[in-house]
């Protein structure tokens, strides 16, 4: 069995001129989206923060807890819904991915567009992952109907995780909103033979939504990250956020091409 990464998928399946879409579930898919002409000639820059994230001392409190946090969302969620969800090959065991599909199954909805499907699973989790302070180990263990020694086991033992609460409703929200704003960017692409200023400032205003989303939702961005971005839009970008896992790294910024210097 191949077992597909996003930054893998992009080295092996890119392709000159296209953008890339890749989706890991139900199974591994790629798909090239052409880029139409625009009114404007658009770049995409990448600038380095210089911020090293070192996972080997942080990831109890980034990395392997937002893992953590969107398996234990993924579970809550389905338990909620009365889902026995099957493991699939996410790290431990659980996705968002899989909680949606099973979700919309148990709906009769999975002829629905991706983007109908999606809205109801953003709507469920606001719906039903109440606690914007977080929800304890006790608090999950109770809704999951174990005991927290069980919890610990079966969900926090394969990697170092560190939290007092985990934000369950905040890390699903990011990826479902993240996936949907994905969706929507795509979309954008391909509706049209042109992208006029309009669509581009549209663009632009949903790589900026996930930029916030990274920064204040997922909680994976850093002062660094946030400040460039900040300075990138005051000079005229009309898109800025962090690319990688976050925490540091790289940054990506699209651009008129005549505001490059």
């Amino acid at each position: 069995m191949r077992i597909y990464r996003m930054d893998q998928a992009a080295s092996i399946f890119s392709s000159r001129g296209y953008l890339l879409y890749t989706q890991f579930f139900p199974k591994f898919s790629t798909q090239h989206v052409p880029v139409p002409k625009s009114e404007e000639d658009i770049t995409f820059l990448v600038a380095q923060s210089f911020v090293t994230s070192n996972k080997a001392e942080t990831a109890p409190r980034h990395y392997n807890l937002r893992v953590a946090e969107c398996t234990l969302a993924a579970v809550v969620l389905a338990k909620q819904h009365g889902i026995q969800l099957q493991k699939d090959n996410s790290s431990l065991g659980y996705s968002l991915r899989n909680f949606h599909e099973e979700y919309i199954r148990k709906q009769g909805r999975l002829a629905d567009p991706l983007e109908s499907q999606l809205d109801a699973v953003i709507a469920t989790t606001e719906e039903l992952l109440t606690k914007e302070e977080g929800y304890t180990r006790e608090e999950i263990a109770q809704l999951l109907d174990l005991s927290v020694a069980e919890l610990e086991s079966k969900f926090l033992s394969a990697f170092p995780v560190q939290a007092e609460r985990f934000l369950l409703r905040q890390r699903a929200l990011h990826c479902f909103q993240e996936a949907r704003r994905v969706l929507a960017f795509k979309a954008c692409l391909t509706e049209s033979d042109t992208l006029t200023l309009e669509r581009i400032q549209y663009l632009g205003n949903l790589l900026n939504e996930s930029q916030r989303s990274c920064r204040d939702v997922y909680d994976c961005s850093c002062p660094e990250i946030n400040e460039i971005c900040d300075i990138a839009r005051r000079a005229g970008t009309w898109g800025s956020r962090l690319t990688g896992a976050g925490w540091g790294g790289s940054t990506v910024h699209m651009l008129p091409q005549a505001k490059v210097d």
